[in-house]
């Protein structure tokens, strides 16, 4: 599997970043434009070719499906697409992953999805007035930050968009749920020296 920049042509530009192209392990989120359920595929380089890691897993989208990253806007119930690197995972548990920044969390955590707030979409480790607690809730057992509108963040474009264990049948608020063991299992193949990045892409079948 090559990922060459005639794949991701019908991507917004702004949506695609040079680091995709250097990155050895992606994972590949694809979804039907209007849809809120899709796939994740798990890739690789190992021996000098892209493998698939990990079965493909079934995910599931805000409710009201993909939009691209410059369009997302707080609360309008859509999930970003784009390529973001992995740089942050985050849990309950203590572990350890290759080379990339892992925070445990703790009872006082706090992300921030107010856009008055100095904080906004970021993480705050004590309480804040709006702020929601990451401990309070079992979607935030583990999960990966998906880098939408992070540096900078800018007030009203979106916040909280994550990858996250979610074990309902229906979609979310806005982020890419999944099986927690599936998680699991994927984060503990991550690589920091590989550059792991998630793509996040319409699919073009046809509906």
């Amino acid at each position: 599997m090559v990922f060459t920049t005639n794949e991701v042509r019908s991507e917004p530009q702004s949506s695609i970043h040079s680091g995709l192209f250097q990155s050895e392990q992606i994972l590949l989120i694809v979804g039907n434009p209007g849809e809120t359920q899709g796939e994740l595929h798990f890739y690789g380089v190992e021996e000098g070719d892209w493998k698939l890691l990990y079965p493909v897993v079934p995910v599931w989208f805000g409710r009201n499906g993909l939009i691209p990253e410059e369009q997302k806007r707080e609360g309008d119930g859509f999930t970003p697409y784009g390529s973001f690197p992995i740089r942050r995972i985050l849990g309950k548990d203590k572990r350890s992953i290759r080379n990339l920044e892992y925070t445990q969390i703790r009872k006082n955590d706090h992300w921030s999805d107010v856009t008055t707030s100095k904080h906004y979409n970021q993480l705050i480790r004590k309480k804040e007035k709006g702020a929601a607690s990451l401990w309070n809730s079992s979607n935030y057992q583990l999960f990966i930050v998906i880098e939408h509108n992070t540096n900078p963040s800018i007030p009203g474009y979106g916040s909280m968009i994550f990858i996250h264990p979610w074990e309902e049948t229906k979609p979310t608020s806005g982020c890419v749920g999944v099986k927690l063991v599936d998680l699991q299992e994927i984060i503990e193949q991550f690589d920091g020296a590989k550059n792991p990045y998630i793509l996040i892409i319409p699919s073009q079948k046809s509906r």
